[in-house]
């Protein structure tokens, strides 16, 4: 190694400092798995990593240590004074504070955390010159500490929660929204410079200068150049010298600007069109030619769409198939032995030796599209990858383990409500046009397992009608909203007018429930009608998505504007029954889950004209307020919590495991919690 890469190195060192109460309690009220995995792998492609240290009691997160030692985590433990109470912010702070002090090697520190406590601690360490990148959870993580930072990330985004299909989620929409406006901003920036067309880099550093939240990673990007050709309705880019550039759109190119300017980007992968625009030479100036976007996405476009949304495009198909065959092979040979993480684990230390580039974060990709078609068995437990697993009985051999696995991509095609093209099909999924036999076959797989219904040939959801949830009793309150629902004549009947009404009611909803209510209902009964009339893009997935959306708003005005509690509960129990965790839904409404269940069962107090103590339900986890409600001493409190508990088994049974597996975590050795948990378990199986 040379002297000149022996600097670079030096210069480019990171300490990593995690506050893990803060962002492992936030994960267990999302219900998510908090895995390591994912962050390291993101920070490790941004420079070698020196320190890596993690804060929390491990009395209490002891599940998660093995993973943090794999990573050769440096475990600090804290212990905790009383519930509730976090005091790892003190002790990272002086470590953080001695390590730029000690440390000038170090330039760039990385905090783990939404504590807003750090904010003066970020700022501390700009004052010693180090560069600092916040990452924390979207919901939960203070302006302020966001601001401090140079840069931040949010953590949903390096776990992989979001990709470019989840736009449509509010909080996602709406940065999608103001990073664009600080794109323009920071163009102009450079206008008043007169340094247009400006290197995509250095666009970029003005960016994160003038709003350190901004991080292309956010909305699904892997890198800042694709974030920009996802955003040229409002820029052209160029290529100069290898380099790309950037300008607003109306921007007129100057003389120096030649022919010899590159003409377009390199060659996109997966086969997707790019519209890089192309220098025209004229004698009077130089201008960029638009390349208009088709008016409608292609059947093909649309099956992309929903391979990139699976995870599956960045997979090679051999490299799948390869996965999918040594997972069931370490299934099948042993049963119930260990955890996900562990068979992942070994089968990355196992590719690793045979040389072989295949990281933990991919093969638990690859290991989802055999969950989500529920190839897996964790016994009484809840699905985790921290819970003993094997294969699913039903599953007799690879070739059928692997077929089962990659049907869910017909299924999610279906899903969404798109014509079949067995043809297209197989092109994605297995590279070969001609391989419509196997495509057939797994239409056939999905049909007998009951997931899809065929007439003639064609094929869709179950159902006797084109929206195939018409008659489902658990939709019947939002079914009758739409039907009843009056469309102006004036009003066309569009996908594109459908969204627009869901973006309208996303912004009246933090104001006004009962507007909000109504857009998203006016939106649910255009896609309808658009999906009857076959518009073209319209998509079952979109309209569960606003349906899932009104039942939300509506349960919140019946409840908290209009007090009619029991008239709600119908709302709450239909958005359940959308969000599962095995449909889309699940991660375009993650957000909404938690504080959702929580206002379902505060409500119970709220029905008997109870006071409700103090469920804040920013600090209050679903699975205390089941507790609470649970071992009350009014017994009217009880039974009505039981029913509606009952209920909620009936619309969404791996929502409650979760939460009794939340239960059983938090308190494992009280033979309460233990008792409650085990009533909810009996619940499911009633």
């Amino acid at each position: 190694m040379d002297q000149t890469m022996q600097e670079t190195l030096m210069s480019n060192q990171i300490a990593i400092f995690i506050d893990f109460e803060n962002v492992a309690l936030w994960a267990e009220q999302e219900f998510l798995d908090f895995e390591l995995t994912p962050l390291m792998e993101y920070l490790q492609s941004r420079g070698p990593v020196v320190i890596k240290r993690v804060y929390g009691d491990w009395s209490r997160f002891f599940r998660y240590r093995d993973d943090l030692m794999n990573h050769a985590m440096d475990l600090i433990q804290i212990y905790s004074v009383r519930a509730g109470k976090n005091r790892a912010d003190i002790r990272l702070a002086l470590d953080a504070l001695e390590t730029a002090i000690n440390r000038p090697q170090i330039q760039t520190f990385v905090i783990v955390s939404g504590d807003s406590d750090f904010g003066p601690l970020v700022a501390k360490l700009r004052e010693y010159g180090r560069y600092t990148l916040g990452i924390g959870p979207r919901d939960v993580t203070h302006p302020l500490l966001i601001k401090a930072c140079d840069e931040f990330l949010y953590l949903e985004a390096v776990l992989g929660d979001l990709t470019a299909e989840h736009e449509l989620h509010e909080s996602v929409r709406s940065d999608s929204e103001l990073a664009r406006g600080l794109m323009e901003k920071a163009l102009r920036v450079h206008a008043q410079r007169d340094e247009l067309p400006v290197v995509a880099a250095k666009l970029k550093q003005t960016m994160l200068q003038m709003d350190p939240a901004f991080n292309e990673t956010n909305f699904g990007h892997a890198q800042f150049k694709n974030w920009l050709e996802n955003n040229q309705d409002v820029l052209n880019l160029y290529y100069k010298e290898t380099q790309l550039y950037v300008a607003p759109k109306d921007y007129e190119v100057g003389t120096e600007w030649s022919a010899r300017t590159v003409a377009s980007s390199p060659a996109p992968r997966n086969g997707q069109a790019t519209t890089t625009i192309q220098l025209q030479h004229a004698s009077s100036s130089h201008r960029s030619v638009d390349l208009p976007p088709p008016v409608k996405p292609s059947l093909r476009q649309q099956y992309m769409q929903i391979f990139n949304r699976l995870k599956m495009t960045s997979v090679d198909f051999a490299t799948r198939r390869d996965v999918l065959r040594d997972i069931y092979r370490e299934l099948t040979e042993h049963p119930g032995e260990r955890t996900t993480d562990d068979l992942l684990d070994e089968l990355c230390n196992r590719y690793e030796g045979l040389g072989l580039a295949r990281s933990k974060t991919m093969l638990r990709q690859i290991w989802q599209m055999g969950f989500r078609q529920r190839a897996f068995d964790y016994g009484e437990q809840v699905a985790s990858v921290h819970v003993p697993v094997r294969m699913e009985e039903e599953i007799k051999s690879e070739a059928g383990f692997v077929s089962r696995a990659e049907s869910g991509f017909v299924y999610a095609v279906l899903n969404a409500g798109l014509e079949i093209d067995k043809g297209e099909l197989a092109s994605i999924l297995l590279n070969d046009a001609e391989q419509q036999e196997y495509i057939t076959n797994l239409l056939d797989d999905l049909e007998a397992r009951g997931m899809i219904a065929r007439q003639d040939d064609h094929y869709s959801l179950p159902g006797q009608s084109t929206i195939p949830f018409a008659d489902e009793p658990a939709l019947e309150p939002i079914c009758m909203d739409i039907e009843n629902t009056i469309v102006p004549d004036a009003m066309v009947r569009t996908p594109d007018k459908a969204r627009a009404l869901a973006k309208t009611a996303m912004l009246q909803r933090s104001q006004d429930f009962a507007a909000s209510a109504r857009s998203y209902l006016m939106a649910c009964r255009v896609q309808w009608e658009a999906i009857e009339e076959g518009e073209a893009g319209a998509t079952l997935e979109d309209l569960r998505w606003y349906m899932a959306s009104y039942a939300s708003v509506r349960a919140g005005e019946l409840s908290q504007i209009h007090r009619d509690y029991a008239r709600s509960r119908p709302y709450y129990l239909a958005f359940f029954y959308l969000v599962q965790e095995d449909d889309p839904l699940w991660s375009r409404m993650r957000g909404l889950i938690n504080p959702m269940l929580s206002y379902y069962w505060v409500n119970a107090w709220r029905e008997l004209g109870l006071n409700a103590g103090n469920p804040s339900l920013n600090a209050t986890t679903p699975a205390e307020i089941a507790v609470r409600a649970a071992t009350h001493e009014n017994q009217d409190l009880c039974s009505l919590w039981f029913m509606m508990t009952s209920s909620l088994a009936e619309a969404n049974p791996g929502l409650l495991r979760r939460v009794a597996n939340q239960i059983r975590l938090n308190r494992s050795d009280s033979p309460v919690y233990q008792q409650i948990a085990d009533q909810m378990e009996q619940m499911l199986m009633e």
